[in-house]
């Protein structure tokens, strides 16, 4: 039988066996389509190139399919999570967690233990700004789906130790997907694999002390991107790290200065980093102490020093007022503010219906630079929200945006229309209708 035959069979006999074990598994997930809108600056004339605010305008538009899949077989679990926009394959990211209720082992148990692989496949994308000075994103050519990361995350409970473990093979020169890219290629010859582990251990005491540490071998706990998709963990070839730390030690009430300090707790942590651009004699080591108390009922404080690296640095002060609904902050650095906020919220009730409002409002010394307020309604099927923001700009205080979002959830369909307007009109309006199952 020639060589071609016996392949489709087995493709064949393969997907049959697919379609069965499908079949009699449990499917849950989301299926959407997004469509996203955005106005092209408007122009008089050919020769200048100006952006005119106008009421009628061009429009150009972004359209994403995305599937979020979970199977379970009974015996085994995958999740899958895939997406193609405008520019064709975004990208695909496939899970297979396994969970076990208790495994012991040389007299070791261990408790709840998940294990979590993954494997990560993207398309290459970079940020460009386009011939109308807006941002955008493009395939890098040749534009091949590339097998871009895979981890292991392992997670469990040792004697009262909650301890995650993660380990990462990734290619390290893979296209940032939010910055530029200098070259004009990325084929499958530019990848280049390394290998990086993350271990962290924390653990809780009755008194509510708490002790954490966290360990980076050829890694950063900085998050790594794809187009579209994003977690935290990523492989830095000769970045090493080692991280202890202690919070929530209770200590006596305290007197400063004629101010009583009640509830005062104490913090530490240690830190040592070796990057890769560094030398065997140049690695940093970092100590911290925090303090936090309460004034009285309503207001707390809090601060930080840095002991090392010499010499100490005082990290500040910040105090709070939390009077429901209301809150307010200040930060002091040696005894100079440095920034003040306000923050309120409350809920609305009227009658079928029923909402929130909040406003926030941030400053310095010189005044008010930030303020925000946003309101939310919510009746059967519909919910509604918007909110509006002022800013500072060039010294001078005024409008910086208006968002509004009206959502419509039809079981087992889900239809959300948003628009988002700027200081010159519309920057973003987008349709997004899903089916969750």
């Amino acid at each position: 039988m020639p060589r071609r035959a016996v392949g489709g069979c087995f493709c064949l006999v393969a997907a049959v066996i697919l379609v069965g074990v499908f079949a009699s598994a449990k499917l849950s997930g989301r299926f959407g389509l997004d469509l996203v809108a955005r106005r092209i600056p408007t122009t008089l004339t050919g020769e200048i190139k100006l952006d005119t605010p106008s009421e009628f305008v061009m429009l150009e538009f972004a359209i994403a399919s995305n599937l979020i899949l979970n199977v379970d077989f009974g015996f085994a679990r995958f999740n899958i999570d895939a997406v193609v926009n405008t520019a064709g394959p975004e990208h695909l990211v496939v899970k297979a967690p396994v969970s076990f209720g208790e495994i012991s082992a040389y007299g070791i148990t261990l408790d709840k233990l998940s294990i979590v692989p993954e494997m990560w496949f993207a398309v290459p994308f970079e940020a460009v700004t386009d011939v109308n000075n807006l941002p955008n994103s493009v395939i890098i050519p040749p534009g091949d789906v590339l097998f871009v990361k895979a981890r292991v995350t392992l997670s469990t409970s040792i004697s009262g130790f909650n301890i995650t473990h993660l380990a990462m093979l990734e290619d390290v020169n893979f296209p940032n997907p939010g910055s530029s890219y200098t070259p004009l290629y990325y084929p499958v010859q530019s990848q280049s694999f390394a290998v990086g582990g993350l271990t962290s251990a924390s653990w809780r005491a009755q008194m509510g002390v708490s002790v954490s540490a966290s360990i980076g071998i050829n890694a950063s706990s900085s998050g790594t991107s794809i187009k579209g998709y994003s977690a935290t963990g990523s492989v830095v070839p000769g970045n090493y790290f080692a991280r202890f730390g202690v919070s929530g030690i209770k200590l006596a009430d305290i007197n400063l200065y004629g101010t009583n300090l009640q509830s005062v707790m104490l913090g530490t942590s240690f830190t040592f980093t070796k990057t890769a651009t560094q030398t065997a004699g140049t690695t940093s080591f970092n100590t911290t102490i925090n303090l936090s108390g309460k004034l009285w009922d309503k207001a707390s404080i809090s601060g930080s020093v840095t002991l090392a690296p010499f010499p100490p640095k005082f990290g500040g002060v910040t105090i709070s007022f939390s009077m429901e609904p209301f809150r307010l902050a200040f930060a002091l650095d040696t005894m100079t503010l440095t920034s003040m906020s306000f923050s309120f919220s409350t809920g609305l009730n009227m009658g079928a219906m029923t909402g929130s409002f909040g406003a926030t409002a941030s400053g310095l010394e010189r005044g008010m630079t930030g303020l925000s307020m946003r309101l939310s309604l919510s009746q059967g099927i519909f919910s509604a929200g918007t909110s509006v923001s002022f800013a500072e700009r060039a010294e001078k205080f005024g409008f910086a945006s208006l968002g509004s979002t009206l959502t419509f959830r039809l079981t087992p369909a889900v239809v959300s229309v948003q628009a988002t307007f700027g200081r010159y009109g519309l920057t973003r309006a987008a349709v997004t209708a899903g089916v969750v199952f």
